[in-house]
């Protein structure tokens, strides 16, 4: 039994933010430490939830419990808990763990969100020139690079983007149109992130520089922006033009023949079932999912983002395979950012977008760090390398320390740093061909070891770049701190006091009493015939178990039995008296069933071992409720009434 509960109590106050305003009035202090409107306003809503009025009952109800809260935290650093190597060792581990999911959540997934979230509410109209890079196994000799870049050259001297996609585009799909693609809404799919920056950060009837994605190289022009359409869910039935490679000369008569029926009040979903000509769809009731734009052909997209009702149909639009008659179920609008948000949380966790991100912040922040490199000493650094680089073997080289990076904060590393790191990577190392010359991987292997120093450099600024990750790091130092304190002054006393725990059981035994309990005994009865049962419920309704347990336990039907003590409570729709029995279970054909009273306990005080978890709980209580009155005693808090009465709603 846990009589405690320290992960709650610790954590009561614990991952609320708190931004500290320049003009963020004082609510009060403990000892000269001060707690802002901010931090607690914060705190009373996470913890309230929809019960933060903002009423002065509730206020000062949780108000109490905060003061409380600071003073405890108080003690905990007069008692040095803070200087212990063992909460700091916790503390940094909390804080590497935090920072490193921080940098991701909040630089790079929040921005990647924020950035999709925004790009969702407009549709971009984009054409583009296109050149495939090689395919997969082939070596890749910039030929692709090159040729686009010599188109990107011509459209700046002033050709017409639509005569040179026609020409030189390697889309086949696209080229005779020009280039032209259509609209798209962002995300675009994992591999198409530089694709989708450049249709958004692209002027209307201008083209951008040549971009990379998956399948090769680009150059868009952008044709037209317009408030997204989102997407529309949606069910359709198809009557095709061929069926089983022959045309079919009545399609357009039958689906106009049930258009007319479904005008006059047909049912789409049995019509549907009954004559659609899709397979995948037709006993779904013609039920296609949710659509985006461009997924289909120009007239069916237009049918269907042209109904303007849930439960409108169309009237028959053609497409290359057939007729159709689409029905709108729902439609979802793109137009509530924080909406888009959370469609595309999900997405993004698995788009290659976070890696390109990732690199871009790893850039920003190498420029606003104010990164340095020595050249010469990594060059020297390279020149010491030998074949033995790319084995086990290899061991650091013997040359001076130097320093070979430095930020603007301070932090250095040295030539050394980095021979570790190689060290460390054996791995990495290993992967390469033996003949390459080892200042390729050489370089590999620094420019992840910019990255890695760059990141650690990020985290260990934390604090002073985001005031809402100082105070979450303030939230768990106060929380280990507050354990470790509370732990000391009150859960370990409860436990280990053996005298205390004995003196508190004297003083309040009225508080551990049984109340009124009876011997229960529980019969299993092998069944027997009807005649000899009756007689056996006969028997033990009279309270003859002597009699009961003689003459019908025998080896051909045992007769088992099972007591135990109950509190009344426990007991169920029983009469409380001796005798009383059960009503039979016979639910189980091969054994009877049943519960009887055997004698009433009235209620009597509970030993000191039989008591001995409330005991301790109560001591526990007992002992806080001690220790608060004490730390209010010894340190000085002083609330700003002005302040706490301007939070009052009501």
């Amino acid at each position: 039994m846990n009589y405690y509960s320290p992960i709650l109590f610790v954590f009561l106050f614990l991952s609320a933010f708190c931004v500290q305003a320049q003009d963020d009035p004082v609510l009060f202090t403990v000892e000269g430490d001060e707690v802002t409107v901010s931090e607690f306003r914060y705190i009373y809503e996470k913890n309230n939830g929809d019960k933060a009025d903002y009423g002065r009952e509730s206020l000062e109800e949780y108000l109490e419990l905060y003061k409380r809260f600071k003073l405890k935290v108080q003690r905990a650093k007069t008692m040095g808990l803070d200087t212990i190597t063992a909460l700091q060792d916790e503390l940094e581990g909390y804080r590497k763990q935090l920072a490193n999911s921080y940098l991701t959540d909040k630089e790079v997934s929040g921005r990647l969100m924020e950035e999709a979230a925004e790009r969702m509410l407009t549709d971009v109209s984009v054409s583009h020139i296109f050149i495939p890079n090689p395919k997969k196994g082939m070596k890749d000799d910039g030929s692709a690079k090159n040729t686009i870049d010599q188109i990107y050259i011509k459209l700046q001297q002033g050709k017409f983007f639509e005569d040179v996609a026609l020409k030189e585009s390697k889309d086949e799909a696209s080229a005779g149109k020009g280039g032209k693609l259509g609209y798209y809404t962002a995300p675009l799919p994992s591999g198409f992130y530089n694709f989708e920056n450049a249709m958004y950060t692209t002027e209307v009837g201008t083209f951008s520089k040549p971009i990379e994605t998956k399948m090769g190289w680009h150059i868009l022009k952008v044709n037209d922006k317009r408030p997204s359409k989102g997407e529309r869910e949606i069910a359709h039935l198809l009557i095709r033009k061929k069926v089983k490679g022959e045309a079919v000369t009545n399609a357009l008569t039958v689906i106009d023949s049930l258009y007319n029926l479904l005008a006059n009040g047909a049912d789409f979903d049995e019509l549907t079932k009954a004559n659609s000509q899709d397979q995948n769809t037709a006993s779904k009731e013609g039920y296609l999912g949710f659509v985006k734009i461009n997924q289909f052909e120009k007239a069916f997209e237009e049918a269907v983002f042209g109904l303007e009702n849930d439960g409108d149909i169309s009237s028959p639009v053609e497409s290359k395979i057939g007729y159709h008659i689409v029905k709108r179920i729902s439609a979802v609008d793109y137009s509530d950012k924080e909406k888009n948000k959370r469609r595309v949380k999900s997405k993004l966790s698995k788009d290659d977008r976070l890696e390109i991100a990732k690199k871009s912040l790893i850039e920003k922040i190498k420029e606003e760090a104010g990164l340095t490199e020595d050249a010469a000493v990594y060059a020297a650094f390279v020149r010491s390398l030998t074949p033995e680089f790319y084995s086990y073997k290899w061991q650091l080289p013997d040359v001076a320390e130097k320093t070979l990076l430095s930020f603007n904060n301070g932090m250095t590393y040295t030539n050394k740093d980095f021979a570790l790191f190689c060290k460390k990577n054996t791995r990495a190392r290993l992967k390469y061909n033996k003949d390459e010359d080892v200042s390729v991987a050489a370089q590999d292997l620094y420019n992840s070891y910019l990255d890695e120093v760059t990141i650690k450099f990020e985290e260990a600024n934390l604090e002073k770049k985001y005031p809402d990750f100082k105070a979450l790091m303030r939230e768990y130092e106060e929380g280990i701190l507050l354990f470790e304190a509370t732990k000391q002054e009150v859960w370990d006393k409860a436990t280990e006091d053996t005298i205390g725990l004995q003196n508190f059981y004297a003083s309040n035994k009225e508080n551990y009493r049984w109340d009124e309990r009876a011997e229960l005994t529980s019969y299993s009865i092998a069944n027997r015939d009807a005649k000899t049962m009756a007689k056996l419920k006969k028997c033990l309704a009279k309270g003859d178990t002597e009699k009961l347990l003689s003459k019908f336990n025998t080896e051909a039907a045992a007769i088992t039995t099972e007591s135990k003590i109950i509190e009344k409570s426990a007991l169920g729709g029983m009469d409380w008296k001796k005798g009383a029995l059960s009503a039979w279970d016979e639910s189980d054909r091969n054994v009877t069933k049943v519960n009887q009273i055997t004698r009433i306990i009235p209620s009597s005080l509970k030993s000191f071992d039989e008591a001995r978890g409330y005991i301790i709980a109560d001591y526990q209580d007992f002992l806080e409720k001690e220790w608060v009155a004490s730390l209010k005693e010894s340190y000085k808090l002083q609330l700003n009434e002005d302040v706490f009465s301007s939070l009052i709603r009501k």
